[in-house]
Order: structure tokens, then C-alpha cells, then sequence
């Protein structure tokens, strides 16, 4: 079996940026469970595990108009601390915030009741090399490929700590 679409891949994977630094990855988690095809994972890193077998390994350079994109200073702005609903107390550099169209802010700066926050993905504008090893492949459900992404536990909560949404596989339905 190979990876191809329709197939729920399973990968284990590190994401490092221009400098060898590793800043994202899952290897001391449950392999990254995906349904190949559908958009679930990056583009560029999709299209270049095609192909693959269970064990294979493969290292891919994303730029940053293949990853997240390139970094745009509109989305980066000041608010004022009263304009939280909760005082903005717990706030700190880095934190998450929603807006409330939904867009995740991250909080960069904090000056006094000045507060910067960022909507650009924390990877926007760096080419990330990826190294990924297939796993594990499977037969997709009829279910998982209508809905078009898997049905699996670990596949929703795998980076809840890092609160990125990493390698953009939040599906966001609740099941």
C-alpha cells in the first residue's frame, strides 16, 4: 500500500526552520493521523508524500508561499487593554487570543495597557524543512472521506499544547 488519496496516513514528523532549529514536530506523540487528498495537512508537504510506503522517510523544504505564507504587517496591531472583556490580566507574550470573527491572535507585545497582537500564523515567512516517516497507511472509511478528514481521537488533540493548530489539521468538528 502507498500513500495516495483516500488513503489515512499516519506520520511522524519535525518541522525545522532556515537555522536547523526544530520548532514544531510530533515525535514524542502518537504519529499525526491524516486522510491524504483532502487538504488536511500542507499542500507542498502532501504532494511529496505521494507515493510513499509505510516506513519510508522523506525530507521536503516548504518556502514560506508553500508553508504558512509570508508574514503581513496588517495583520499585526495595538488594542488597548479595557478592550478585553476580562481586564486582560492573564495575558502574556505569546498568548492565544480569539477575535471575535474567530481569527486566533497571538499576543506580542505588551506595554503598559498597550497590548500588539499578531494574526499571522507563528510560522509566516520562514521556509521550513520538513522531515516526515510514513507510519502507518490505511483504507479510509466511506464516512472519513465524505467528511474528508479522519475520525480519530489523536488526531484533535495532538497539539493542544502548543496551541497552533500545526501542520493545519484542526478539522474543528466535534465528534
Amino acid at each position: 500500500m502507498v500513500v495516495e488519496k483516500d488513503k489515512v496516513v499516519s506520520i511522524q514528523y519535525t518541522a525545522s526552520d532556515e537555522a536547523g532549529n526544530i520548532v514544531d514536530g510530533n515525535l514524542e506523540f502518537e504519529p499525526l493521523e491524516y486522510l491524504h487528498g483532502h487538504g488536511n495537512i500542507l499542500t507542498g508537504l502532501e504532494n511529496a508524500l505521494a507515493g510513499l510506503k509505510i516506513a519510508e522517510e522523506k525530507k521536503v523544504t516548504l518556502t514560506p508561499g508553500e508553508a504558512y505564507g509570508d508574514f503581513n504587517p496588517e495583520l499585526v496591531f495595538e488594542v488597548n487593554r479595557q478592550q478585553f472583556p476580562e481586564g486582560a490580566d492573564g495575558l502574556q507574550l505569546g498568548s492565544m487570543v480569539q477575535a471575535s470573527d474567530g481569527q486566533e491572535l497571538i499576543v506580542t507585545d505588551i506595554d503598559g495597557d498597550k497590548i500588539i497582537l499578531d494574526g499571522n500564523h507563528p510560522f509566516a515567512g520562514r521556509t521550513l524543512q520538513f522531515a516526515v516517516t510514513i507510519k502507518n497507511i490505511r483504507e479510509a472509511s466511506t464516512e472519513e472521506i465524505s467528511h474528508g478528514h479522519v475520525h480519530n481521537a489523536h488526531t484533535h488533540h495532538q497539539h493542544e499544547h502548543k496551541g497552533d493548530g500545526s501542520c493545519g489539521h484542526g478539522c474543528g468538528c466535534s465528534h
